[in-house]
């Protein structure tokens, strides 16, 4: 079962006088199954992030168009739309975006509570979601004392504790040192085998993307090649790199430049 699609996707960015400025994407074509894990990976500037926003909703295409759970969001109108984002989609940031002043269950709780689910419903969704991920420990502290790989699985949490469609995940590893970037990358995984999570995330290290079941390689906003898991991590780690080095390109970028 299909849950997200990119038909033809085009992004085109124009100056104030109608000037072409950049085309960042050229009819992209994606199709993410239900419960499955795809990682995009690209150079710098080559439309990853692009990619990420218009299937976010945040921007809309040039042309195109995207269609998560049969509906098309771009036709919805701004009150909707943010509904339908909310409820349908969960985020993960490289930078975490968690808010200091709220314990980490409040952090976790945040998108029931913006839609007032039942406290005896939430209470039961955040201790079940905390005992699989194991952060039973740190739900009452704040997330200036946690550590960054803590801070991470805690917006996993609040990026399915509403249980959405997919979870879309920019650079999630992208502040972390290798051990705890490889618990960022567990919880994911255990998210998609035992919630049947359907996740799609855009990074640039390829052992983060040796956790995915398959890879699509976008060069200069255009599909460039794909790359399947088949169950054997450290074989599909090395098909990574040796497609990265075809690829070409700079992949330790600057966050604000992708």
């Amino acid at each position: 079962m299909s849950i997200l699609k990119a038909e033809q996707l085009s992004k085109t960015y124009f100056q104030k006088q109608g000037n072409l400025l950049h085309k960042a994407l050229h009819n992209f074509t994606l199709n993410v199954q239900k419960g499955e894990f795809v990682g995009v990976m690209g150079p710098s500037g080559s439309g990853k992030t692009t990619l990420l926003n218009l299937m976010a909703t945040i921007d809309k295409p040039t042309t195109g168009k995207v269609i998560l759970n049969d509906q098309n969001p771009n036709e919805l109108n701004n009150q909707d739309l943010a509904l339908f984002r909310r409820r349908e989609i969960g985020f993960v940031f490289q930078d975490f975006n968690l808010l200091d002043t709220l314990t980490v269950r409040e952090n976790i709780l945040l998108p029931l509570a913006l839609d007032h689910y039942k406290l005896q419903e939430m209470e039961y969704r955040v201790n079940q979601l905390a005992s699989l991920l194991g952060i039973e420990g740190i739900l009452e502290k704040r997330t200036f004392e946690i550590s960054g790989g803590q801070q991470q699985r805690t917006a996993c949490a609040r990026a399915m504790i509403h249980e959405p469609s997919i979870i879309l995940a920019d650079e999630p590893t992208g502040n972390l040192d290798s051990k705890s970037a490889k618990q960022v990358m567990d919880t994911l995984t255990t998210l998609q085998e035992k919630k049947g999570a359907t996740i799609l995330m855009v990074t640039h290290d390829p052992t983060a993307a040796s956790f995915c079941d398959r890879i699509l390689f976008i060069k200069d906003g255009r599909f460039f090649s794909e790359v399947h898991s088949g169950g054997e991590r450290q074989n599909f780690h090395q098909r990574i790199l040796d497609t990265l080095s075809v690829l070409g390109g700079v992949y330790h970028e600057h966050p604000t430049s992708r």
